[in-house]
């Protein structure tokens, strides 16, 4: 990913000047995040135990850095954010009685994370549309499972995505973007139950605004 990135960079910046437009600024954004997941998980006696649902997307936040090289009407911009993002599962606890208050409850599935997206769009005056590949570090998170003692979730350090979406330039220092954002891999490796890791598959989703000011 690092290579990708610096390959990146390093060829465009390469381009004769006189034909390419370089903007470097700041970037904010609003997500809504939500979690694709409908899974079953056994207990260490192999007994169904636990039910994992995605449910209602919740806001997060992100904020960092874009770069966007121009030529003619075509673009790459490379961005580097930090995310913070939340989402909610329905957590059903199939050991108990469907009458217990714990049965059923609403958990939050939070991430600190490092977001690098690079898009390549086209650019229609002022408008544009866009698409690319994103990658995603996992800084710190905290698990829907974190309070029921026997299941830890297993997350992967980095993940890969798609994001696709439109923007609009005003002027020369203004964008906004809209994107929507794709899982290609899943959160976590697994779910582990009295030391057996247990397959789980969780892919997050999300639409992101973000509003840039270009130096």
């Amino acid at each position: 990913m690092k290579k990708l990135i610096v390959l990146l960079f390093i060829s465009f910046l390469l381009i004769n000047q006189s034909n390419a437009q370089l903007k470097f600024g700041l970037k904010g954004g609003i997500t809504s995040t939500s979690i694709k997941a409908d899974e079953v998980i056994k207990n260490a006696n192999d007994v169904e135990a636990l039910k994992i649902q995605g449910e209602n997307a919740s806001i997060g936040f992100q904020g960092g850095f874009f770069g966007r090289i121009t030529i003619a009407n075509i673009y790459v911009q490379p961005e580097f954010l930090f995310s913070f993002t939340k989402a909610e599962v329905k957590v059903t606890d199939l050991t108990l009685p469907t009458t217990d208050e714990a049965y059923e409850m609403i958990k939050d599935q939070k991430f600190n994370k490092i977001d690098i997206p690079i898009m390549v769009g086209m650019k229609f005056g002022p408008a544009r549309v866009q698409l690319g590949p994103i990658a995603s570090i996992v800084l710190s998170n905290k698990s829907a499972l974190a309070d029921y003692g026997n299941y830890e979730e297993e997350f992967n350090g980095a993940t890969w995505g798609y994001q696709v979406g439109v923007g609009l330039d005003l002027g020369e220092s203004i964008i906004i973007d809209a994107k929507y954002e794709g899982s290609l891999s899943r959160l976590g490796k697994g779910v582990t139950v009295g030391g057996q890791t247990r397959d789980f598959d969780s892919r997050p989703n999300q639409f992101v605004v973000g509003l840039g000011f270009a130096f």
